[in-house]
């Protein structure tokens, strides 16, 4: 299997870190966030890597160049979404391609839903996790003007994309350099999209200076599959 990592983001939510370089390059316990998620993908066994790049994509082609200098570099010349920017490395694509953001840091198994993937004769498979949420209000259920029922503080339950897919080698034969972001393109392959729930499996999101500063604290050593 190969893979793609998506590095085309302006790293907005990590200014001021991200006007001096870009989101892929900045550190978790002195490692670029996209070194770490090399060497995840190399301890799923995935041997073949890409990087679309497309904001300070020349820094970022020198750092892998030096770095890890058996990666595929793609320049962008547009920025174009989640999902569109996989237009970039869609010659490259070759069979089932898991495609990651920079900004997640995780010793999820790659196994599972590559086989899910397959089993399924899924086009996309979004691999997401659970997550639950509780409300600091009451919530009033109401009918008309009348009180139907209170739920004080509720909690909800739902799953979230954690920003890992598998694609089949079509979904990137028919990209068009436009803009589409990942949650557009799973709408138009619907029915043949699936979702791996990962029970199991860490995710850290990074990609706010809070999540920044959380992810200083962890043992990234461990973060193993």
């Amino acid at each position: 299997m190969k893979a793609v990592i998506l590095a085309a983001g302006l790293g907005t939510r990590l200014r001021p870190i991200t006007f001096f370089v870009p989101k892929p390059l900045v550190a978790v316990r002195g490692t670029p966030l996209i070194s770490h998620i090399i060497n995840w993908l190399r301890l799923n066994g995935v041997r073949e890597i890409a990087v679309v790049g497309y904001y300070m994509q020349d820094i970022l082609e020198r750092y892998l160049s030096e770095f890890y200098p058996d990666i595929t570099f793609f320049k962008s010349r547009k920025l174009l979404g989640t999902a569109g920017q996989l237009y970039y490395a869609k010659e490259w694509a070759e069979g089932d391609v898991a495609v990651v953001n920079t900004d997640i840091l995780t010793n999820l198994d790659l196994t599972a839903p590559l086989q899910l993937h397959k089993q399924t004769v899924a086009l996309l498979t979004v691999v997401g996790q659970n997550l639950r949420t509780s409300l600091r209000f009451g919530v009033l259920e109401m009918e008309g003007a009348m009180l139907k029922a209170w739920r004080e503080k509720p909690t909800f339950e739902y799953i979230t994309s954690t920003g890992i897919y598998i694609a089949s080698e079509e979904v990137f034969k028919n990209l068009e350099e436009r803009y589409l972001d990942m949650n557009e393109l799973a709408s138009s392959l619907l029915p043949r999209v699936a979702v791996y729930v990962a029970k199991e499996a860490v995710f850290h999101d990074v990609g706010t200076l809070d999540d920044l500063l959380k992810a200083g604290g962890l043992e990234v050593s461990g973060l193993k599959p």
